[in-house]
C-alpha cells in the first residue's frame, strides 16, 4: 500500500513538538518496515525530500510562493488572527506539495491530522479516500491549558471543525476524544489504537548521570502545561516531599504558563516557597526542574524513575504513558480521559480523580512505598498491557480500517 501521511510535524524537524511527531514517526516507520510505500509531508523551514528510516519524508516550507512575493502581506495581518491565519497557509502549502506528488505517482489513502487543520484543502479530493486522525479536541484542550478564548482562538476551532468534516472518514485512539467530536461535530468517529515501540536505540545518560544517577526519584516529562496537570502536582508535592524524605521529584520538559499567567518552573517554586517559607525543610532542594531534552537523552530518565507521575487533566493516549508502562515503570495517572484504556488500577498502575491534589499526593505516596517486589509485578503488567500495542499486533488492526476505507471509497 502507498500512503500518505499530512502533518504539522514530524520527528525529522529540528522544531518538532511532542506527540504528534513521536505517533507518526513510529508509525510510519512500522509500514515502511512491513514493506509499505510510505510518504510523510511535514511543514519545515526548507523545501526539500530527505529518507527517514525507509520513509520518503517531503519537507514544505510554508510560503504562498517561490518567490515570497504574496508572504508580504503576512505582517498585515491583525496579531489575534495570525495563528489561524499561519494554519490556512501552511494547509495550502501541504495540499500544494500533494497535488505535485500525487500527479506522479499514484496513492491508495492519505490520513491527515487534525492538528493544525492541516487536512483543511483536501475536501475535494477524489482520487483517493482522504482519513482524518484525531490528536485532541481543540475546544477542551485549549480552556483546560488556560488558553484566552478571544475572536482569533474561535476562528482556530471553527477551521479545525471545518477540516475534520471535510472528511468522510474520521478516526482516534480512544473513545475520549471520540465522543467529544461525535457529540459536536456530528461525525462518526472509528477507535483504532496507537501502535507503538521504542524507537530510541541509542540512549544517551549524559544527563541522567549528571542530575539523578544514584537517587531514587519520581518523574513528570512531557509539556509542563496545565493541561497535563502540572500545577496540581505542583500543589500536591509538599505533602508527599514531606511523607517520604528519600522521594526527590525530577520534571522534564518545556516550560509553559502557569494558572497566575507566570512560568510553570516559577509556579512549582511558589508552591515549595509558600510551604516551606523559611527555607527550614528544605523542599526545593528536593525538586529538579531540567527543561527540554532530546529523546536519547530522555529514555534513560525514564527507565531509571521510580514512579512516573501524569496527572493530566485531559490527554488522548499520550506517549508519555506509553514510553513509560513499555519500560515497566509505576505509573500514576488520572481518571475520566483515556488512561482507564491502559491502566488497570491497582494491577499495572494507579489512577486517581483529574484536580485532585490531596488525591493525587496519596496516590504518589502509595507507588513510591510499594516494595521492590511489587514495583517488579506492576511494572510487568503494565508491560504486557503495552506489548498489545506493538506494531505486529496494531499495524494489522489499523491497515484492516484502511482497507475498510478503501473498501466503501470503492463502493461510492
Amino acid at each position: 500500500m502507498r500512503i500518505c501521511f499530512v502533518s504539522p510535524e514530524y520527528v525529522t524537524e529540528p522544531n518538532f513538538s511532542g506527540g504528534l511527531a513521536n505517533y507518526l514517526g513510529r508509525v510510519s516507520v512500522a509500514l515502511a518496515e512491513r514493506g509499505h510505500d510510505v510518504h510523510v509531508m511535514t511543514r519545515a523551514k526548507e523545501n526539500g525530500t530527505i529518507d527517514y528510516r525507509g520513509v520518503t519524508v517531503h519537507r514544505v516550507l510554508p510560503v504562498w510562493d517561490k518567490h515570497f512575493f504574496f508572504d508580504h502581506i503576512d505582517p498585515l495581518v491583525p496579531r489575534q488572527y495570525y495563528g489561524v491565519y499561519q494554519d490556512i497557509k501552511a494547509a495550502w502549502c501541504l495540499s500544494r506539495r500533494w497535488k505535485q506528488i500525487s500527479r506522479k505517482e499514484k496513492f491508495d489513502l492519505v490520513q491527515v491530522a487534525n492538528v493544525s487543520s492541516v487536512g483543511l484543502f483536501f475536501k475535494k479530493e477524489k482520487r483517493v479516500p482522504v482519513v482524518t486522525r484525531l490528536s485532541s479536541y481543540r475546544p477542551v484542550w485549549d480552556k483546560i491549558a488556560g488558553v484566552k478564548e478571544t475572536k482569533g482562538v474561535r476562528a482556530r476551532w471553527k477551521l479545525e471543525k471545518r477540516a475534520i468534516k471535510g472528511t468522510r472518514w474520521i478516526y482516534g485512539p480512544t473513545r475520549y476524544v471520540a465522543k467529544f467530536v461525535e457529540d459536536d461535530y456530528k461525525v462518526k468517529v472509528k477507535v483504532v489504537e496507537t501502535p507503538f515501540f521504542s524507537e530510541e536505540p541509542s540512549p544517551d545518560p549524559s544527563l541522567y548521570n549528571e542530575t539523578c544517577a544514584g537517587s531514587d526519584y519520581a518523574l513528570f516529562f512531557g509539556r509542563m502545561t496545565q493541561m497535563k496537570g502540572v500545577h496540581i502536582l505542583a500543589q500536591a508535592l509538599p505533602a508527599v516531599l514531606r511523607a517520604v524524605p528519600d522521594l526527590k521529584m525530577v520534571f522534564v520538559g518545556p516550560d509553559a504558563k502557569a494558572p497566575d499567567g507566570k512560568p510553570m518552573s516559577e509556579w512549582i517554586s511558589a508552591q515549595l516557597k509558600t510551604a516551606d517559607p523559611d527555607g527550614s525543610e528544605k523542599l526545593a532542594d528536593r525538586v529538579m526542574v531540567l527543561g527540554s531534552t532530546r529523546h536519547d537523552r530522555l529514555y534513560p530518565l525514564i527507565e531509571n524513575a521510580r514512579v512516573v507521575v501524569l496527572p493530566s487533566l485531559v490527554d488522548n493516549l499520550p506517549n508519555t504513558c506509553l514510553e513509560s508502562m513499555g519500560v515497566n515503570r509505576v505509573v500514576v495517572a488520572t481518571t475520566g480521559s483515556c488512561f482507564e484504556a491502559l491502566i488497570d488500577d491497582g494491577k499495572s498502575g494507579f489512577l486517581v480523580e483529574p484536580g485532585n491534589p490531596e488525591a493525587l499526593s496519596k496516590a504518589i505516596i502509595r507507588a513510591w512505598q510499594l516494595s521492590p517486589e511489587e514495583r517488579d509485578k506492576m511494572g510487568g503488567f503494565a508491560h504486557q498491557r503495552i506489548a498489545k500495542l506493538h506494531p505486529d499486533h496494531a499495524i494489522p488492526e489499523l491497515l484492516d480500517y484502511y482497507a475498510l476505507v478503501q473498501k466503501e471509497f470503492k463502493a461510492r
